[in-house]
């Protein structure tokens, strides 16, 4: 299968290897300790026929530990997937850390490039400044709707920070492709007025 992997990579230098949980999906747990929670992801969901493709998201931090780390994701997924045997391509996108209406948009041009027809999606919004999940949430919209696109997973890595450069606690993942897919029902609704659409939102989320 062809699966296309977006991630957003840390700008930090400090990175800590953990064992996260799963919230709701204990099939997802990976008893390794990554260092990219989308790496436990696919640790648990990658196949040996699949052919995937990561694009890395990388910002032009000061200190280049975004460059850095694009590397050492490399080197943590290909040692997960030397038990695979998966086809993995590699591609980083870069772009300056500021947060420009022409930065914003040559990054969503530039990642929408990188889909293929009737793909399966993943991303990680785990890592990178706050305006990456928007435009992730988009560019997810325009696959799935001009792409054919399977939206599977939408990985966030959530941690409990501690002080002292002791490792972060509590590690866990959330999916939130539920959130995503919400967005998209909600935008496709049609009420007479806000009463029937706040009803019919309450119906959706309790059913």
């Amino acid at each position: 299968m062809k699966k296309i992997v977006f991630s957003d990579l840390p700008m930090k230098k400090q990175l800590f290897d953990l064992c996260y949980r799963v919230d709701g999906n204990k099939a997802l747990e990976y008893e390794g300790a990554v260092a990219f929670p989308i790496n436990a992801v696919l640790a648990r969901t990658l196949k040996n026929e699949d052919d995937v493709k990561i694009v890395l998201l990388s910002k032009t931090d000061v200190e280049g530990n975004s460059a850095v780390n694009a590397g050492l994701f490399q080197k943590e997924l290909n040692a997960i997937n030397e038990k695979i045997g998966a086809h993995i391509e590699y591609v980083t996108i870069t772009t300056p850390f500021i947060e420009t209406r022409e930065v914003h948009e040559k990054l969503f041009r530039d990642m929408a490039a990188k889909l293929e027809d009737g793909a399966q999606i993943i991303a990680d919004i785990t890592y990178g400044p706050k305006p990456l999940p928007i435009i992730m949430f988009s560019v997810l919209n325009f696959a799935e709707k001009f792409f054919n696109a399977e939206i599977k997973y939408i990985v966030y890595g959530k941690v409990d920070f501690v002080s002292g450069g002791k490792a972060p606690q509590n590690p866990i993942i959330f999916d939130l492709s539920p959130l995503y897919y919400l967005n998209n029902l909600t935008n496709t609704m049609e009420f007479s007025s806000s009463k029937e659409a706040l009803k019919a939102l309450d119906e959706i989320i309790d059913f």
